[in-house]
């Protein structure tokens, strides 16, 4: 990695570190196995120069009129900036790590656990992986392509390129902003109705939130298998409402109760992760969905499967 990052640099290259985070325009506050700690502060010079090399490595602009970048540096490290007037007390940096391999399976769970998800791979059904914040989806999202086979093609389609895959046919679609005079811009629907063009033996769409769950829902509802997702959701239960909701959202002529159909129709497990005591990010909750009616496959602290 280059050393723009000046004093940060360190940090980045420190092992145990999983995400340096600077406030307010100087503070510098770092996260590792014990949880987050303050850990020194930086001049406006120091800022300013760590936003300029963050935008010309990501190749995305930030500036007044594009106050917001989030863009991938590198192959390990994410990185969100948003900059005043949108950050009020100063420019905020998030810098986010991802492992240096693609972790088993048996790094999120117990071997029953890892058992089902396996076989969820093997069966083709059409998974969404849910969780809070850096609770390890894209993590495990990695892990579950070790199962992927070698003749499978995977079509993946990110907001800003994260997964890693273990399989060598993989075709990786990324979104891109609009210009500063607002042309160019590509969506993630603009992404997800492209990918279904390029015959994919497995989509997958490293995070739903937005008019992509209409497309993706539609997809898999008539005949596309072994796809996998991402989403933002308290708990395995409420996954599949949060997807109906931003179809809602996004495309209001569907009713509540249309979109909760239609989605699960077409997804047939939700694996929820989170952080255990100890700060590990590992799968929460397995369940399986049919028609109207859903049964949980794995949890954690249960004694067997259900």
């Amino acid at each position: 990695m280059s050393v723009g990052f000046g004093p940060l640099q360190a940090l980045l290259d420190d092992p145990d570190i999983h995400e340096v985070m600077v406030v307010d325009g100087a503070d510098v506050w770092v996260e590792d196995r014990g949880g987050l700690r303050h850990h020194m502060r930086l001049t406006p010079r120091q800022v300013d120069d760590c936003i300029e090399h963050i935008g010309r490595t990501a190749g995305r602009p930030i500036d007044n009129l594009r106050p917001v970048l989030d863009g991938r540096i590198g192959p390990q490290v994410r990185a969100c900036v948003v900059i005043p007037p949108i950050a009020t007390n100063g420019a905020s940096i998030n810098l986010r790590k991802f492992p240096g391999r693609i972790l088993p399976l048996a790094a999120f769970a117990a071997d029953d656990a890892a058992g089902i998800v396996r076989g969820l791979v093997a069966a083709r059904r059409n998974v969404i992986v849910s969780g809070e914040t850096s609770s390890g989806k894209t993590s495990l999202l990695s892990a579950v392509s070790r199962g992927f086979t070698p003749d499978e093609r995977v079509v993946c389609v990110e907001d800003t390129h994260e997964l890693r895959f273990a399989c060598p046919h993989v075709v990786h679609l990324q979104t891109r902003p609009a210009n500063q005079e607002g042309a160019g811009e590509v969506t993630m629907r603009d992404l997800v109705r492209t990918s279904l063009r390029m015959r994919p033996d497995r989509l997958v769409v490293g995070e739903v939130r937005g008019a992509e769950a209409v497309d993706m829902v539609l997809a898999l509802s008539s005949g596309h298998r072994g796809c996998w997702s991402s989403v933002h959701a308290t708990s395995a239960r409420a996954t599949l409402p949060r997807v109906a909701h931003i179809i809602v959202r996004d495309s209001p002529q569907w009713s509540g109760q249309l979109a909760l159909e239609m989605t699960m129709s077409a997804i047939d497990a939700v694996i929820h992760m989170a952080r255990d005591p100890r700060g590990r990010r590992r799968i929460a909750e397995i369940v399986s969905f049919s028609g109207c009616s859903s049964e949980v496959l794995w949890r954690a602290g249960a004694a067997t499967a259900q």
